[in-house]
């Protein structure tokens, strides 16, 4: 399904510079697979040793530099594809506003707010603060990062196994509810989301990311709604 929808994207014009993300386990048997169905196809699907740190700026500059029909990562691979310090800081300034109305929420709500919710949230947005404060520092000086996600120029996201993802950081005023999961969420996570912006900031639409994944959702709604701070900002903002 992902090999057809990113071909036929790009047959159609829809995009340009289609990427997959699958397993370390599936991304070979996925390249394979496209190659068999378009032999013509220009894929590149780098292995492990072509992202050691010597080799992967070069790499990098492959993916930007050349019309490729669809490159296909790994999930761990992808991890290590600087983002864009700009999408960074935009993040991270939303977060903080979220936890700074939660806060004035409890204020009013006075009585009804716990101690551990009150100091785990002005933790959070103490870390918070100290993250925009190095961004901020590195945007000011401009330092040389090299290539970014951003720069590479991919036009579509397809994450296949998608749930590997789905511990994202989120901001709530409530406690003692089970299966909310970690606040806090994993960098993994954090980076993906990082992308998933880039890339609907560049088409300003809720578009150009496609998870696929058998168990989207197993604990909680918390997932889902994280699922929706992925892919549908523009439309929760509405809502």
């Amino acid at each position: 399904t992902m090999i057809v929808a990113a071909q036929e994207m790009k047959r159609l014009g829809i995009v340009q510079k289609p990427m997959i993300l699958a397993l370390k386990a599936n991304v070979r048997q996925i390249a394979e697979t496209y190659k068999k169905a378009y032999p013509a196809a220009r894929i590149l699907a780098p292995g492990e040793n072509d992202f050691t740190p010597d080799k992967r700026l070069r790499l990098f500059h492959e993916i930007k530099n050349n019309h490729w029909d669809c490159i296909i990562l790994t999930h761990d691979q992808f991890g290590k594809i600087p983002q864009s310090p700009a999408i960074q800081q935009q993040i991270f300034t939303q977060e903080l506003d979220n936890v700074a109305s939660d806060l004035a929420t409890l204020e009013l709500e006075g009585g009804s707010v716990s101690r551990r919710m009150l100091k785990g949230l002005e933790l959070r947005k103490k870390n918070l603060m100290a993250k925009l404060k190095g961004l901020e520092a590195d945007i000011e000086n401009k330092k040389d990062r090299g290539i970014d996600f951003k720069d590479l120029n991919v036009d579509h996201l397809f994450v296949d196994e998608s749930h590997k993802f789905k511990n994202l950081t989120f901001t709530t005023r409530h406690d003692r509810v089970a299966g909310l999961g970690n606040l806090e969420g994993s960098q993994k996570a954090l980076n993906m989301l990082f992308a998933v912006r880039t890339l609907q900031a560049r088409f300003d639409a809720d578009l150009c990311v496609t998870f696929l994944s058998g168990t989207p959702i197993s604990n909680s709604l918390t997932e889902m709604y994280l699922i929706f701070k992925y892919l549908r900002p523009n439309e929760m903002e509405r809502q």
